[in-house]
């Protein structure tokens, strides 16, 4: 849970105590906080948001490291060639393990190529993205302030898990120089922030070189720019679905995600001793209902993953929605075993 006690500052880890600046006065203040980290965030997506809809087109290559499954530090690269929010092509490979994805106008496409895909790995599109999706919805409610150069909007606890968000800004350029998200980890929820630095100018806008990211304080994910250049009239065959290539929907707003109808927990397998075991499974959930391009993506054990594929296929689900209509959807699920003697 996003409890304030710590914020990764650009350059430097940094423990502190923080002060919330909550603002009194009731409806009144609370529409004076949202309207002020409203205002914050929209002035930094004019700075920084290098795909809003009036931003030029560009190639962007950037290389990354992260700390995988059992500790070690893998190296992976990532490209990405944007002309709009409705084409655009990304390419991220660690190794030899590579996964492409496409988007159009209101379709998406994903190919991997044959072995599971890295689940750190798959968070630089996002990470690298920098802002939340324009149609986000957040209720801000409060101010804290890590630093003297440094001021953070935090939102309002949302649902029984009480999550909370927060985008900080520097005070002099008015840029989002970190944002920090709620996530599972393990069985509790724990922060996932992503520091943004080494600004530089493309075009009339000013974006981050060097991005590191922290699950609860320990670095999981570092991203470095190597080259951003503008795009005018890219080869067309670059926006071709792929062979093997899972189709998804994209949707703007009144999106509702899948949920399930029949979804049974695997059985642990025998012989396990007792242990914590998790393991995260992508998939496609078709308008039918049904998991498709099962992957795993991050593994427990031969056994486990085993035991997990061979359950989820029979999984059942009410699909995706877009404004009431069915649609394919990309998810990631977790799941978790206790084994015994």
């Amino acid at each position: 849970m996003f409890g304030l006690t710590r914020f990764m500052i650009p350059i430097r880890a940094v423990a502190f105590a923080i002060v919330l600046c909550v603002l009194s006065g009731g409806a009144s203040a609370a529409e004076d906080i949202q309207k002020a980290a409203e205002g914050m965030l929209n002035r930094a997506r004019q700075l920084s948001d290098i795909r809003s809809p009036n931003a030029p087109g560009f190639r962007m290559k950037l290389t990354f490291s992260f700390v995988g499954h059992d500790l070690e530090t893998l190296q992976g690269s990532y490209t990405e060639v944007w002309v709009s929010n409705s084409q655009w092509r990304r390419e991220t490979a660690v190794g030899d393990v590579q996964r492409i994805e496409i988007g159009g106008p209101s379709k998406r496409w994903l190919v991997d190529s044959g072995k599971d895909f890295f689940e750190e790995a798959a968070r630089v599109p996002t990470m690298i993205e920098v802002f939340p999706t324009t149609t986000a919805k957040f209720e801000f409610e409060s101010f804290a302030n890590p630093d003297s150069a440094t001021r953070c909007a935090v939102t309002r606890a949302r649902g029984t898990l009480h999550t909370k968000w927060a985008f900080c800004f520097d005070k002099n350029s008015q840029l989002l120089v970190e944002n920090i998200t709620p996530q599972w980890v393990g069985q509790q929820i724990g922060d996932y922030s992503c520091n943004y630095s080494q600004f530089q100018k493309f075009g009339d806008y000013s974006f981050p070189h060097n991005i590191v990211c922290f699950q609860d304080g320990h670095r999981k994910l570092s991203a470095k720019v190597e080259e951003l250049s503008p795009v005018q009239s890219p080869d067309a065959a670059l926006f071709m679905p792929p062979a093997g290539a899972v189709e998804t929907g994209t949707c703007s707003e009144d999106l509702v995600m899948p949920r399930g109808i029949t979804t049974p927990h695997p059985a642990i397998p025998l012989g396990i001793q007792d242990q914590r075991i998790s393991v995260v499974l992508s998939m496609v959930v078709d308008i039918k209902g049904n998991p498709q391009d099962l992957k795993i993506a991050r593994s427990g054990g031969k056994q486990f993953d085993d035991a997990v594929m061979a359950t989820v296929r029979g999984w059942r689900f009410w699909p995706a929605t877009c404004g009431g209509k069915p649609m394919a959807s990309a998810i990631n699920i977790e799941l978790q075993f206790l084994g015994h003697r």
